[in-house]
């Protein structure tokens, strides 16, 4: 009998330093990190660094949980997708950190050092849906080791919503193609000395949040992805 490959592909924006890195590099290892903000050195764990330009990915040998690799142009993530498409690597998760960022390596490789135009935009957001959703759709290919894949984005408020900071229609959209759209935000603890961070998983009024999965609690305190995965699994299993 084969065995059922559980996934869960997630969305998760919110403002600006408030642990979306953590989060996504919360997700189940080997873990591949596409470090486009320079923020995965900080997150905790044990860190190798890849280039998929140059090398094949690393071999899963026990010293390390995070691979990084550096994204400064958009080849660098074509060719990340090249290697996860050819299933020859050991990630079970994929983090996309931030989409905001490949948004802009996708308009360098358009424009290069000229002005975006107006009539080029469109291609933009074309390159950019194709992206993600190829991405996703890995998670889907019961011969990939690939489970687990997570974009990060930022917020912003459109309207009196809070809505991933994106450009045109493909910021209606994006949340959409995901298992799972969240809003990540923090509170201060009574003493004021840390944070508590939530994870909204439903829509409220003036948030961008869904659940596709009907797994999650409304709201999820302190979220870790590698224990919202655990959750898929017992779902689906009992």
């Amino acid at each position: 009998m084969t065995e059922v490959k559980h996934t869960l592909t997630a969305f998760i924006h919110g403002e600006s330093k408030v642990g979306k890195s953590w989060l996504g590099a919360s997700s189940p290892t080997p873990r591949l990190i596409l470090d486009a903000e320079g923020r995965a050195k900080y997150t905790p764990g044990r860190k190798v660094t890849w280039d998929p330009i140059r090398y094949a990915p690393p071999e899963n040998d026990g010293t390390w949980d995070t691979c990084i690799v550096p994204v400064t142009e958009f080849d660098t993530i074509q060719q990340v997708f090249n290697w996860l498409a050819s299933g020859q690597h050991p990630f079970t998760s994929f983090v996309l950190d931030s989409i905001m960022e490949a948004q802009k390596r996708v308009i360098d490789k358009i424009a290069g050092a000229s002005q975006l135009q107006t009539q080029d935009w469109g291609e933009v957001l074309r390159r950019l849906e194709s992206l993600v959703r190829a991405f996703r759709d890995l998670a889907l290919v019961e011969s990939n080791p690939l489970k687990v894949v997570v974009f990060i984005s930022g917020t912003r408020n459109v309207d009196g919503v809070q809505r991933p900071l994106l450009q045109g229609q493909f910021r209606d959209t994006v949340p959409y193609y995901m298992d799972l759209c969240g809003y990540l935000y923090s509170t201060p603890t009574p003493d004021q000395q840390d944070v508590v961070r939530y994870l909204l998983t439903q829509s409220r009024p003036g948030f961008v949040a869904g659940d596709g999965t009907d797994t999650f609690a409304h709201v999820i305190e302190n979220p870790n992805m590698s224990a919202m995965y655990e959750q898929i699994i017992q779902k689906e299993e009992a």
